[in-house]
């Protein structure tokens, strides 16, 4: 079943989308990471400079304090 916000994108000739208005103006945001994920296309914001480098002070202000991020709490943040 799709749900009430959710649309129906057609697929061009060159195989391309258009992400609904509505979506781009909600993300605000220049580029995304295209992944298939147990198979559906999963679409998500890439990180920014700016969130980056916050996430690096967070984790420098954390290791300060409690020493660090352990590898597994890196790897779930990132899904890595």
């Amino acid at each position: 079943m799709i749900k009430s916000d959710t649309s129906i994108l057609s697929i061009s000739e060159r195989v391309q989308i258009t992400i609904p208005k509505n979506v781009r103006t909600q993300l605000s945001v220049r580029y995304v990471v295209c992944s298939l994920e147990a198979g559906k296309i999963v679409l998500q914001p890439l990180q920014t400079r700016e969130d980056f480098i916050a996430d690096l002070e967070k984790a420098e202000h954390d290791w300060e304090k409690h020493g660090g991020f352990t590898l597994e709490a890196m790897g779930k943040k990132y899904k890595l």
